[in-house]
């Protein structure tokens, strides 16, 4: 049976939660990054100014 320490983690671990950390943060800053892009083509499309 496996031992599960909480708080206690060896380097790898600390190194791929790390990682997955930052992975999550860049999926989060691309999607509010599209949403703002959706958002604003929708309007410019509502107001006429779309090219």
């Amino acid at each position: 049976m496996k031992s599960n320490n909480i708080g206690i983690q060896s380097k790898s671990d600390r190194v791929s939660v790390s990682a997955q950390a930052r992975l999550l943060m860049s999926l989060n800053r691309q999607k509010q990054h599209n949403r703002q892009q959706s958002m604003l083509q929708r309007t410019a499309s509502e107001v006429g100014t779309e090219g």
